[in-house]
């Protein structure tokens, strides 16, 4: 693309350069330059993108979209001045690549909780249906069973863009995005051609970018602004309840979903076991019974968002019913490790006081023996979480392991400590064991029969962040090893 073509189409306060500039694509990250990109100098919370330009040139950036030119820099490249570069970035990609979602079915999912599972089963109904479909989310980017990492849950606009580009030329119709409050304030979304938004849920999270509840749900609600069909609202939730009338008052289409009120598609008579629910499904007065395999009113409730996004997109209720049977479940995700010790071993993101909850109360519905559960909770980050997680550990389980979970710069045995404070408000015995492999293996070494084990808040994530580095880290693979050793000294495994 030439630049006049990108100069036409944006808004900018002046150009500084030459009339025949070739543009291939576009980044924010001057590490990640190609030749020909446009280079976006954007000043955030803790650095200024401005430091970075001349690496940028000396990268291949054929022009720099920034606020003003560093002296030592005129003459240098091509600028293109603007009052806002976030936002002219989001712009500028939609152009340079071509208006990739304007062609394309896209389904924009936000909430504190139960966003990739949502955006995994939406996916698993259009394999069932034979439609071609990606995900950009919390565990990667996956194009035509091909998987990108990506280092936030929604990336900066141009990744976005980007993304959705590949998927198009790989003739994929549809997408599942996840939709983050940081993406919604930042922009990431802007230019993005949602069709439909599902909302999940609001708990407290993120508070230290937000500052107040109010201001993380106003950030969240942004996106069913957005939408071109319609939008999915789980009414169980109270910010859902709010913003399934809210919306209905401003004169945005929206379908509630729901288990506990009433709601248009509503999930009743709910029969939980360790292989899944099965529930009677009411779609708008229309009588059905439905089965997700895994189990628990959330995994109910996110299925009901995942179902709800393929109807109001015009699919078939029983083949969606038919694929929501056939889905196995997702990685990571209530996902049951097998093993030959006569007790089950739970993996799971819940890192937050609700999900943590939400998932217990699922636990109890089967649990025979006792209840054991190992997590952690983030350094810098929403600490007043930490305690109400320790809460809900104490309430339901009989033993906590609390361990480091992404400590950052803080000493991982401090956090442990005050999540300890919330486990003794409800006399709950609790070990700290910081090292997050070493707990995993005492927790599985110290099984009993029909004792349930839940290892909680890293899941899939590939890293724990501890600071200066994110050291590769894969929770799976630790806890089959474990499972593996602990079977051998058993005399289960030869």
């Amino acid at each position: 693309m030439n630049i006049n073509n990108l100069l036409r189409e944006i808004e900018y306060i002046r150009y500084v350069g030459e009339e025949n500039v070739e543009i291939e694509g576009i980044t924010n990250d001057s590490r990640k330059i190609n030749k020909n990109d446009v280079f976006v100098a954007i000043k955030g919370f803790t650095d200024d993108g401005h430091k970075y330009i001349e690496s940028a040139i000396k990268g291949g950036a054929s022009a720099i979209i920034c606020e003003n030119i560093p002296e030592n820099l005129q003459g240098k490249s091509n600028f293109i001045i603007v009052d806002s570069p976030r936002e002219k970035m989001a712009t500028a990609a939609n152009i340079i690549y071509e208006r990739p979602s304007k062609t394309m079915r896209i389904a924009g999912v936000t909430g504190t909780n139960g966003k990739t599972s949502t955006t995994y089963l939406l996916k698993g109904i259009y394999d069932y249906l034979g439609i071609k479909s990606g995900i950009i989310g919390t565990m990667g980017v996956l194009i035509d069973s091909k998987k990108y990492k990506i280092d936030n849950t929604t990336p900066e606009a141009a990744d976005i863009q980007r993304y959705l580009k590949m998927m198009k030329d790989k003739d994929i119709s549809h997408c599942c995005l996840e939709v983050s409050s940081h993406a919604l304030e930042l922009n990431r979304v802007t230019d993005v051609e949602i069709d439909v938004g599902i909302f999940t849920n609001v708990t407290r999270d993120h508070l230290d970018f937000h500052k107040t509840m109010e201001n993380y749900y106003q950030a969240k609600k942004k996106l069913f602004h957005l939408t071109k069909v319609n939008n999915i609202i789980n009414v169980d939730d109270p910010y859902g309840e709010r913003l399934y009338h809210e919306l209905k008052e401003e004169g945005i289409n929206a379908i509630s979903i729901g288990v506990k009120n009433e709601a248009d598609i509503k999930a009743s008579n709910l029969k939980t076991t360790m292989k899944g629910t099965s529930f009677d499904l009411n779609i708008f007065g229309m009588e059905k019974k439905a089965h997700v395999n895994t189990p628990g009113t959330f995994s109910v409730l996110n299925s009901l968002g995942a179902f709800g996004a393929a109807y109001a997109l015009g699919h078939n209720v029983d083949e969606i019913i038919a694929a929501l049977r056939e889905i196995k479940g997702v990685t990571g995700r209530f996902e049951i490790l097998p093993n030959k010790l006569g007790c089950t071993i739970i993996l799971d993101f819940a890192h937050t006081p609700d999900g943590l909850e939400k998932v217990m109360e699922t636990i109890n519905e089967f649990a025979e023996g006792r209840k054991i559960v190992m997590f952690g909770a983030g350094g810098e980050r929403d600490l007043s979480r930490r305690a109400p997680m320790g809460e809900v550990a104490g309430k339901y389980c009989d033993l906590s392991i609390l361990t480091s979970d992404n400590p950052r710069f803080e000493d991982p045995y401090e956090i442990c400590k005050e999540i300890a404070t919330g486990v003794e408000k409800y006399n709950g015995k609790y070990k700290i064991i910081v090292e997050r492999e070493e707990a995993i293996y005492y927790a599985i070494d110290n099984c009993q029969k029909n004792d349930v084990i839940l290892l909680a808040g890293k899941s899939t994530e590939p890293y724990q962040d501890m600071g200066i580095e994110k050291v590769p880290y894969d929770e799976t693979m630790i806890a089959k090893r474990a499972i593996r050793d602990v079977e051998k000294k058993r005399g289960l495994r030869s």
